[in-house]
Formats: C-alpha cells, sequence, structure tokens
C-alpha cells in the first residue's frame, strides 16, 4: 500500500514538474515581469531551458530600462560562469529621464563567490552610428572586468566604489555615419582615462593626445591637443571640476590662408601689412582649475599665446552659459607686438554687462601704403562702457596721443600733444573735449609756433537730425610766412554743426580785432568778416614787416568782408579816418576814404573811391589832395588827383601802382615863383611872381624821366640879385660880361618860358628864356640861360629837417604807448 501510494506522489510530482517545465516561459513571465517592472524595467521575452548537464540555458531574453533596449541571446548560466555569446544594445536619443533623485555613496553587497561574467560578443547600436560598436567583456577574477573590442577598459566593482581604466582611439569614427565622419575626417586620437567613482563623485584622469587637420577655403590648418587632465564631477551638486593646466593645445595654418585677403584688399602693400600682423601659430594654455556647476562655468586663468606676436590671458573668468555674453565676467589682458607696431596693450575688466579698461598703442612709423609720414605715435587711455549690450550704452573714454612728427604733403606737424575726453550718456547725449599743442605747424611756406587749443563738443545722437554746440580756444605764439609775420594770435570761437557748420570766431592779432563768421556745407561756404573801428596804430607791427622804416601814427580803420570760400569771391567795405604815418622823412596827415572792392577768383576790383589827405611833406609841402583811387585786376591806380604846392595847384591825371611802363602828366597852375625858385634868405636871390606849367612823366625800367616839360609865368614877376657870391665872381672873372649880368639883378619879367627835361638819374635840365625890364638903366631884356642841377638832391634839401623828423617820432611814440 505505502509502495503504491508512493509511486503515486512521485508520479504526481513528476507531472507538475514536468507541466511546470512545458509552461516554464509564461509562468516565469508572470512572477519574474511585474517584480522588474517597480524598478522600470520591462521584461518583454524570456526563453530558457536546463541543460543535460542542468545548465540554465537562456536562449532569448529582452530587456527595456529608460527607453534603452537590451537583447540578449544564448546564456549559459552554472556555478562557475555565467556566458553570454551575443547581447545587442540599442541605445535611444529620447529623454525618458524622470525626475533626479539624490544619489548615495555605494554599499554594494557583493557576493563572496558567484558565477563570472563572460560576454563574447556585444553590440551597442545608436542613431549616430552608421555601424554598431562591437565589445567583448571578460570577468577572470571575481568583480574585475576586463573590456575588449572597439573599446578598450578594465573595471573593478567594490563595495564602495567602481574604478577602472579605459582606452579610446580614432578607430571609432568609423563607426559614425557618414556625415559626421566625414566633418571629423582629419581628426586622429587615442586617449587613456583612469577613473574612480563612489557613487556620488566621479573622479577622471585622462591622457590626450589629438590632432585635427583639414583644409577649408584652400586653407590647411593643423590643431593639436596633448597633455593630462583631470576631471571631477559631483551628481548631486552638478559640479564639475576640471584641471588642464597641462594640456597644451597649439593651432596652425599655412601662409596660403592669408591669399584670402586678396579678395577683400586689393593693394598688396596693404596685404603685405596686415599678413605680417596675423600670426599663424597659436597656443592656448587652461587654467588648473575650471567649474561648471549648473550653468555656471568659471576659469582662473586662460593664455591664448600667437607666436611672438600676440599674447591674450583671461583671469577670473565666469560666465553663465546659457546667457554667456550678458553675465561675461573676466579680466582680460591683450599684448600685441610686431615689426610694424611697436606694442598694443589693452587691459580690461568686464561684469555685468559693463566693461572697464586701459588701452595703450605705441608705434614707430606708419606703414608706406599710407601717405602720411608720422614718427613716434604714442596713445593711452581709459574706457568705460556701461550697459555694452544693451540699446543705449553709456561710454565714457580718456586718451592722451603724442607725436614727434607728422608730414602730409606739404603740411608738417612737429610734437604734437593732445588729451581726449568723451563721454555717451544712457540718453545718447555726447559730450567732448580736445586739448591740443603743437611746438610747430609748417603748411607750404606758412609757419605756426606754439599753437594750443581747446575744443569741445556737446550734442544729442538720439534720432532726429544731430546738432552738436561747439567751442574752441586757440592761442598761438606766431604766424609767419615769407612776406609777413603775426605774433600773438588767439581766437575765440563757438559754432553748431548740424546740416552744415555755423561758426562765430572772435580773433586778436598783435592787438588787431576782427569778428568772423561763416556757414560752412558741402554746397557753400559763405563768411562775414568785420573789423570794428580801431587804431591803425595797432598795424604797424604787420606794416613793419613790408615796409619797416614805415610808421602809422593815428587815425582809425574799420571795415566788413563778406563772401563764399568755396566760390573764391568776396565782397569788400573798408573805411580809413584821420589816418596820419610816418616813411623816413616822408610825413603824411589825415587821409580819409572810403570804399567798395569785389574779389572774384582771384582778381581785385575796387571802383573809383574818393580819398582825402590834409598834408604830404615829401621835400615840398603838399597840402589838400584829393582825387580817386580804383584797383582793376589787382592793379591799384590814382586817378585826378589834385592838391596845392607852393602857393598853387597842380593835377595829376593817372599814376598806376605797377611795373609795366606809363605815362602821366602833372599840371601846375599859380605856383608862387619864390618858393620854387629861392633855396636860402641868404642867396641874395629872389624871384616874386606866379608860374604855372606841365611836366609829362615817363615811368620806365630805367626810373622817372620828364621829357618835353615847360614853366611859363603868369603876370609879372621880379628878380632881384643882391649880394650873390656866385653871381659877383662870375661879373668879375668876365668884365666884359658885367653890363649886361647888371641888367639882371633888378629885374621886371613880363615873360618866362622854360623847358623842363628830367633823366632817370634825377639830373633836370632847364633852357630857361628870360624877357624882361630894368628900370634902373631903362634897358629892355631878354635873357636865354640853360641850367642842370640834381633834382634828387634839391628834393633832400627842401625835406624836412632832422628835427622835424625827431618831434614827428616822438609824437608818434607817445601816441603810440597810448593806445597799446
Amino acid at each position: 500500500m505505502l509502495k503504491r501510494v508512493g509511486w503515486g506522489l512521485l508520479v504526481l510530482l513528476m507531472s507538475v514538474i514536468t507541466l511546470g517545465y512545458v509552461f516554464r516561459m509564461p509562468i516565469t513571465l508572470h512572477f519574474i515581469a511585474p517584480t522588474l517592472s517597480s524598478s522600470g524595467v520591462e521584461l518583454h521575452c524570456l526563453d530558457w531551458s536546463l541543460t543535460t548537464k542542468l545548465d540554465l540555458h537562456v536562449q532569448r531574453a529582452c530587456v527595456i530600462y529608460q527607453g534603452q533596449q537590451l537583447e540578449l541571446a544564448d546564456i549559459t548560466v552554472n556555478t562557475q560562469y555565467i556566458t553570454i555569446d551575443r547581447a545587442n544594445l540599442i541605445l535611444s536619443n529620447s529623454d525618458t529621464s524622470t525626475e533626479s533623485s539624490t544619489a548615495k555613496k555605494l554599499v554594494l553587497a557583493l557576493p563572496q563567490s558567484r558565477p563570472l561574467l563572460h560576454i563574447n560578443r556585444l553590440e551597442i547600436t545608436q542613431a549616430q552610428l552608421q555601424k554598431p560598436l562591437t565589445l567583448s567583456i571578460n570577468e577572470s577574477v571575481i568583480n574585475e572586468f576586463f573590456v575588449a573590442g572597439d573599446v578598450k577598459a578594465d573595471v573593478k566593482i567594490t563595495k564602495t566604489k567602481v574604478s577602472g581604466h579605459i582606452e579610446l582611439n580614432d578607430t571609432l569614427l568609423t563607426k559614425m555615419k557618414a556625415t559626421t565622419a566625414n566633418s571629423l575626417a582629419g581628426l586622429n586620437f587615442t586617449s587613456q582615462h583612469s577613473f574612480t567613482f563612489d557613487g556620488i563623485e566621479l573622479k577622471l584622469k585622462s591622457k590626450l593626445d589629438a590632432g585635427f587637420s583639414s583644409v577649408i577655403d584652400s586653407c590647411p590648418m593643423t590643431v593639436k591637443s596633448n597633455g593630462d587632465v583631470s576631471s571631477y564631477y559631483h551628481l548631486n551638486t552638478k559640479l564639475i571640476n576640471v584641471d588642464a593646466q597641462q594640456l597644451t593645445s597649439t593651432f596652425n595654418a599655412k601662409n596660403e590662408c592669408l591669399q584670402g585677403l586678396n579678395g577683400v584688399i586689393t593693394n598688396p602693400a596693404q596685404q603685405q601689412f596686415i599678413a605680417d600682423q596675423i600670426p599663424l601659430s597659436w597656443q592656448l594654455t587652461l587654467p588648473n582649475k575650471i567649474t561648471l556647476q549648473g550653468t555656471q562655468l568659471t576659469a582662473n586663468e586662460l593664455t591664448l599665446q600667437g607666436e611672438s606676436h600676440v599674447q591674450m590671458r583671461i583671469q577670473q573668468l565666469a560666465v553663465d552659459i546659457n546667457s554667456a555674453l550678458e553675465t561675461l565676467s573676466a579680466q582680460v589682458d591683450l599684448l600685441f607686438t610686431s615689426d610694424d607696431i611697436t606694442q598694443l596693450k589693452i587691459a580690461a575688466n568686464t561684469s555685468n554687462n559693463h566693461v572697464d579698461g586701459n588701452f595703450q598703442l605705441k608705434m614707430a612709423t606708419l606703414p608706406d601704403f599710407i601717405a602720411v609720414d608720422l614718427q613716434k605715435v604714442n596713445t593711452q587711455g581709459h574706457f568705460l562702457i556701461s550697459n555694452a549690450l544693451g540699446e543705449q550704452p553709456k561710454v565714457e573714454l580718456s586718451a592722451e596721443l603724442a607725436l614727434a612728427q607728422l608730414k602730409v604733403d606739404d603740411i608738417l606737424l612737429d610734437n604734437y600733444h593732445a588729451t581726449l575726453k568723451a563721454k555717451l550718456q544712457s540718453d545718447q547725449y555726447l559730450t567732448a573735449s580736445l586739448s591740443s599743442k603743437l611746438d610747430i605747424v609748417k603748411v607750404g611756406s606758412i609757419k605756426l609756433t606754439q599753437l594750443t587749443n581747446q575744443l569741445t563738443a556737446a550734442g544729442s545722437l538720439s534720432v532726429g537730425e544731430l546738432f552738436f554746440d561747439l567751442t574752441s580756444e586757440t592761442k598761438l605764439a606766431m604766424l609767419q610766412s615769407d612776406e609777413f609775420k603775426f605774433k600773438n594770435i588767439r581766437i575765440s570761437s563757438q559754432g553748431l554743426q548740424s546740416r552744415a557748420l555755423q561758426a562765430s570766431h572772435h580773433i586778436f592779432i598783435d592787438g588787431i580785432e576782427l569778428v568772423a563768421s561763416h556757414n560752412m556745407s558741402s554746397t557753400a561756404h559763405p563768411f562775414e568778416v568785420i573789423i570794428s573801428d580801431q587804431l591803425v596804430t595797432k598795424l604797424n607791427p604787420l606794416l613793419h614787416q613790408f615796409e619797416p622804416l614805415a610808421t602809422l601814427t593815428d587815425g582809425t580803420i574799420s571795415g566788413r568782408i563778406t563772401g563764399d570760400i568755396n566760390l573764391q569771391q568776396a565782397d569788400i567795405s573798408l573805411q580809413v579816418t584821420g589816418v596820419s604815418g610816418l616813411y623816413t622823412d616822408y610825413l603824411a596827415k589825415q587821409l580819409n576814404t572810403q570804399f567798395m572792392g569785389r574779389y572774384d577768383s582771384g582778381q581785385l576790383n575796387v571802383e573809383p573811391t574818393t580819398f582825402e589827405l590834409n598834408e604830404l611833406r615829401a621835400g615840398a609841402v603838399v597840402e589838400q589832395l584829393n582825387g580817386y583811387w580804383q584797383v582793376q585786376e589787382n592793379v591799384p591806380a590814382l586817378l585826378n588827383v589834385s592838391g596845392n604846392v607852393m602857393g598853387g595847384h597842380f593835377l595829376l591825371d593817372e599814376y598806376r601802382l605797377t611795373n609795366q611802363p606809363q605815362q602821366a602828366l602833372v599840371k601846375f597852375d599859380n605856383i608862387d615863383a619864390s618858393k620854387l625858385i629861392t633855396l636860402d634868405e641868404k642867396s641874395g636871390i629872389s624871384l616874386t611872381g606866379r608860374v604855372a606849367g606841365q611836366l609829362p612823366v615817363y615811368f620806365t625800367d630805367a626810373g622817372i624821366e620828364v621829357r618835353g616839360g615847360e614853366l611859363v609865368n603868369k603876370g609879372t614877376a621880379k628878380l632881384l640879385i643882391t649880394d650873390n657870391a656866385a653871381f659877383n665872381a662870375v661879373k668879375d672873372q668876365q668884365q666884359e660880361l658885367g653890363p649886361v649880368l647888371g641888367l639882371l639883378e633888378d629885374l621886371d619879367i613880363k615873360k618866362i618860358n622854360s623847358s623842363v627835361n628830367l633823366k632817370p638819374d634825377g639830373w633836370m635840365t632847364l633852357g630857361v628864356n628870360l624877357q624882361g625890364y630894368n628900370q634902373q638903366q631903362a634897358q629892355q631884356v631878354n635873357f636865354n640861360y640853360n641850367h642842370e642841377e640834381n633834382v634828387f638832391t634839391l628834393l633832400r634839401a627842401l625835406r624836412l629837417s632832422d628835427e622835424i623828423t625827431q618831434k614827428v617820432e616822438q609824437e608818434y611814440s607817445t601816441k603810440g604807448s597810448k593806445n597799446d
């Protein structure tokens, strides 16, 4: 009975086992799948069996975790090994991550013994891979894994950490899709990475050796990077620290890369200059601390070196990578040197959209292709930019500029110093000032010495027409050329710059005061100069440059000039009142004239204008001169000049102030013969009566000539000779002429007729015919006489004595000191 019951139970058990084995897959899925699902693992397929050795053999298992698919095939499990013949891992790009949880330190419950894991072939597939990555994993010692294939690695797992070593190289690129592989076709690299992970912190030490070569737009370039890098990552704080100080990165390009300048710049000299400033080799040195936490990136120092030309150093870098420009904070130092640029230095701090820095530029000279000869350029300054990336930034700039010498065409500047200050407010209102100082300025034959200028400008750059208020103060020690020299020049200017420049200038030149205004635009440049009523003695410094012996002693001058500089046209109005002056021992008193003239394209024309001169002393004393003067095509002329001389009257028809030969006619009327003939009261010779005549005067290259002049009497005249030594000597020497000569000693003259001729050397010849009556001897007289005398010597004898000259000079000196 018991035996029968035992066999029944055995048959029943075997039946259950058999049914369980037959229905093992659905039973396994029914009980295992819900357990895995609670951990986020989806089990889709499972097919297993037992071998004759009672080894567990899994023909196929399918698992999905967070979108990543793992398919295992031909798995053998026994007490010593778990062998997976094939495994396929399909990585998905979809974001299936859930809210992150706080990571914890590893506390792994690792068994002391278990079957060792072997994966003969693991294929990893991803969208960016053209071919799957193929790996094999072997565990020769428990919890120590060795990976071979496309990636080489060894991993060791302990209860508290995971550590290992990974080797990667450029063979991975052959697995990439064509588009990605082509873009990285020139990349080659090998890398070795040692890591440790404790569940929260990942520490990585890497050794890199990478290179990239490419040709972009006919520009061959190579990038290389090699060295050691240490990294740290904290899962909970998302903190990444990188030490890349031992990593050296270089960039090298060929000369062909500079040929792209040809399409932008056509001048070969300019192309060569720019090419000389661009380094073709660069080196980047990273700091020992680069930190990324969330979106905040910081680095203590980065250095970029371009051959020996350029060095850029970035210190204390901090930035939010999601808004890099707006949040950038750093200290940037740039140093540039070359054969053409002695030094360019920029040091700037940027923080919170503000930039604060200094700069300096030094150059020995400008490049040859610039038509400016500039020597020893040195400029330095400070700049501040607030709200740099905003629509309305605020800018402050201060700079100093020094030039040893500047030459442009016929312009030369020596020892130029300038200070610039500018400020742009957030409302786009700009204020600027420029202080300049120059030792020497030469423009052609014109030379300026000790020039100083203070220029200020203020205006708004906001939307609408631009308006700038301008002020300027200019001082000049001397302005000179071969023809003139001005001293002590001061100019105060005010202006408004919009579509055109409207400016006014208050000018002082050696005490001379002028007021000028002009309106400069692209089409016209009208101007106006006003000469206020002022003493002519202020003109003496200018006059002495042209005529050192001329001096103005009294009078005033005023005027107005209007015109257009572009058209080279001007209307001139000038008034001279009561002007007196001295030229050697010539004296002019009380000149009055007012004229209107026009200057047009280099030609000055003045319509005939009256003038009056109270007195002129030039040997003979000429009084009440008046007449006309004019200018025709830059040639001045005197017309119909009349005046009183020697008790009579004279008239000059025309005289032009030119070197061209000309003829003038001078007429005399009612001249007092006693003043014309008598040289000295002690001479014993006197002549009374009135004479008239005319003198044709010729002006030639040889000098002044009188040809065919004549002199006649008006009414009766009388000649008296008393105790004249020369006359008596003639009578004694030629006694036979005594009776005849005696008739002249007391002669009533009825007719005088004399010819007058003057040579350029001053010798005058008189052919005199006297007809008269001697009452004492009751004798008619007809006397012919030829006389020669140097008129120039005679006029010098008749000019003002030294005593009068000294008095005039003294008078001028007194008035001049008061006027100053």
